[in-house]
């Protein structure tokens, strides 16, 4: 690699996945220098939690992406909205050792610069994969400069709830000033705020999310006519946790929408009959 080429992007952890200690897991950062081409989240670093020691679509189809997804009920091929083919082009290049090894903190200098420069908007936790997976300082270290520079930053969790967390770990409570619950339905959405928790909640339909107390629709759905980015939300972007306890913002809804629809909603269903 050229000293004067930007790098493909960032190797920031490599160790064992919090939801399963004997799975390998690495936490790869791409699209740092604001080359990013996702239509949903505009111009923010992305972030990607992969096994080590299988192909992504390999953990999919074998139903052992549980050690970075828990019990999402998307996973496992039910639904997940995220191309496997693009996780495969990540977990390619980690192969390849198209990745440098750098230190979370340097990580979030880095873009926080790149954010005061114009060049990055924000940060992404959990691409792919379920942040909890990973250590919560690793994200911290990069989230947090991001944010004082005035960048935003989203990511998601289904570990708060005991009822998704992969072998009864649920996720570090300090997770909650950096990502979101991820929930479903009004219901799910309560039981969040209740553990303390923000939620990022889909709905079956546009009615149920706007008859919903406390819930305000994700500006970059159909339904709110795609008017913003989570690039250009509004603060510091409305997906960026819960604050502190005196945190009153609504929660985030969206309609759930595509060919992964109806089996996401059956998903679902199956997850809150167990």
């Amino acid at each position: 690699m050229s000293n004067n080429k930007a790098p493909t992007g960032f190797l920031v952890y490599e160790g064992p996945s919090a939801l399963d200690p004997s799975v390998p897991i690495a936490v790869i950062v791409n699209r740092v220098f604001g080359d990013a081409t996702n239509g949903k989240t505009g111009a923010m670093a992305q972030s990607f939690i992969i096994r080590t020691d299988m192909p992504p679509n390999v953990a999919v189809k074998t139903k052992q992406d549980q050690a970075i997804c828990g019990l999402c009920p998307y996973g496992s091929g039910n639904g997940c909205y995220v191309s496997i083919k693009m996780v495969c082009s990540v977990y390619r290049a980690y192969t390849r050792g198209r990745y440098k090894p750098a230190t979370p903190d340097v990580v979030g200098r880095l873009a926080a610069l790149l954010v005061e420069l114009g060049m990055l908007d924000g940060f992404r936790a959990g691409s792919y994969g379920d942040p909890a997976a990973a250590p919560q300082e690793v994200w911290r270290a990069m989230m947090e400069p991001v944010r004082a520079a005035g960048g935003r930053t989203s990511g998601y969790t289904h570990q708060w709830s005991p009822r998704y967390a992969y072998m009864g770990r649920t996720a570090d409570p300090a997770f909650r000033d950096l990502v979101m619950a991820s929930a479903h339905g009004p219901v799910d959405a309560l039981l969040a705020n209740a553990d303390g928790w923000r939620a990022f909640t889909t709905f079956g339909s546009a009615e149920e999310l706007n008859a919903t107390d406390r819930m305000a629709m994700c500006p970059a759905s159909k339904e709110a006519g795609f008017r913003k980015t989570c690039a250009t939300c509004g603060g510091q972007s409305a997906c960026n946790g819960r604050r502190s306890m005196d945190d009153r913002r609504a929660n985030v809804g969206i309609v759930i929408h595509g060919n992964s629809a109806v089996k996401s909603k059956a998903a679902v269903a199956n997850q809150g009959a167990q």
